[in-house]
């Protein structure tokens, strides 16, 4: 007996999504949300920041993208600095405190700025260290007060000591640093170092010498010798008096001593030599070499 066929099932026809595969899950996502937020306000609102985030992500994207991105950056600049001056946000005072040697003209070229220029235009550590960099300015401090004036504060260098290097004398502040195109005529009563190297470590050496009695107003100028040992020449004499590198405060109360008990600094000497720890050498002047009085100032 033959057997019976089942019968066919019926084919349903399937209803394909125009949409591409991978863009089917966005738009059940979409039409999920849309339904939700008709039913919901908060859920309205969500839709809707999305919404603007993903067209801000997309604009932000194609303008980056297309090299449009400097071009806005600048021109919303250019705007708000337009903005601020039209605000009074524009240079109209420049005050400079603390001048005495150095002229306000010179500040004020240094700065680099001018009667209505943009407030904000100013480099001010850069402005800063072009007026640092002037004659007679130890340190400055360049500020911006709101909204349309520049105030400078300058300490000037303070004027130390007279440097002889080569036959030629130039001003020196206690740390050393030279202070160009001064008129040394005016200090002729500071203190005179020579030599090498002399002015960076003056300082430390003039101020023990000002602690003895005994020479410190006989000293007319120190030598700075090799860079590592000092000379004492004295006023009407000349007489030279040669320190040991070190152990100098031992080595000029010595002197004292001898000179309170001899007067050794009074007599007729070319040197005193206290290089030699514990001995006093002294070298009297030779009848035929007497010579006019020696480290005169030019």
């Amino acid at each position: 007996m033959a057997q019976r066929k089942p019968p066919k099932k019926k084919v349903t026809p399937r209803r394909v999504s125009p949409l591409k595969p991978g863009l089917s899950g966005a738009r059940n996502w979409a039409n999920a949300h849309v339904r939700a937020a008709s039913y919901s306000r908060k859920s309205m609102m969500r839709l809707i920041g999305t919404g603007v985030f993903v067209f801000l992500f997309i604009l932000t994207g194609a303008l980056w993208l297309g090299g449009f991105v400097p071009t806005l950056k600048a021109t919303g600049t250019q705007f708000t600095k337009q903005r601020l001056m039209k605000m009074g946000f524009v240079v109209k005072y420049v005050d400079v405190v603390g001048e005495g040697r150095i002229a306000e003209l010179q500040v004020r070229n240094a700065l680099g700025v001018h009667e209505g220029d943009y407030l904000f235009d100013m480099d001010i550590e850069n402005a800063q260290s072009r007026v640092q960099s002037l004659n007679w300015v130890d340190t400055a401090i360049v500020r911006r007060l709101w909204p349309n004036r520049i105030v400078v504060h300058i300490n000037e260098r303070v004027p130390y000591a007279l440097w002889q290097d080569g036959g030629v004398f130039k001003l020196v502040d206690a740390s050393g640093v030279q202070i160009e195109a001064a008129n040394i005529t005016e200090f002729n009563n500071l203190p005179l170092v020579v030599g090498a190297g002399a002015p960076e470590f003056a300082q430390v050496f003039l101020n023990i010498i000002a602690t003895n009695a005994t020479l410190h107003q006989r000293v007319q100028s120190v030598v700075y010798v090799n860079q590592r040992r000092w000379d004492i020449v004295l006023k009407d004499t000349g007489l030279r008096i040669l320190l040991p590198t070190n152990n100098l405060e031992d080595a000029l109360n010595r002197l004292g001593q001898y000179h309170e008990k001899y007067g050794v600094l009074d007599l007729e000497l070319d040197c005193i030599d206290l290089r030699v720890d514990g001995r006093l050498i002294l070298r009297p002047v030779q009848p035929d070499t007497k010579a006019p009085k020696r480290g005169k100032r030019a």
